[in-house]
């Protein structure tokens, strides 16, 4: 499981035209941590949403996608609580085979 880490509320907008309509692009900055003390910078979409609070998160199980030839993708990014994530996924987990 990769930790996204939030470190801060700062909404980043970016405003557009497209074929002649004005657009706000509005997203949050987050960092996958890489293990090692390494991370790596992204921008995760926030649309007509709240900014994420501060804090560690996991990708949540609705933003993977397969993409044409059965890879696997990431659709629009969506973070979810990593003590929420935690919570429900090992409830759902189910206890290991016998045998």
């Amino acid at each position: 499981m990769s930790i996204v880490r939030v470190k801060d509320d700062r909404i980043i907008e970016r405003r557009v035209v497209i074929k002649g309509v004005p657009q706000i692009f509005r997203e949050q900055r987050a960092c996958v941590l890489l293990g090692g003390g390494y991370e790596t910078t992204f921008n995760v979409g926030l649309a007509d949403g709240p900014c994420y609070q501060v804090g560690d998160y996991v990708i949540h199980p609705d933003s993977y996608g397969t993409g044409q030839y059965g890879d696997v993708m990431l659709k629009r990014i969506k973070l979810w609580p990593l003590g929420v994530a935690l919570r429900e996924t090992a409830a759902a987990v189910p206890p290991p085979s016998k045998g």
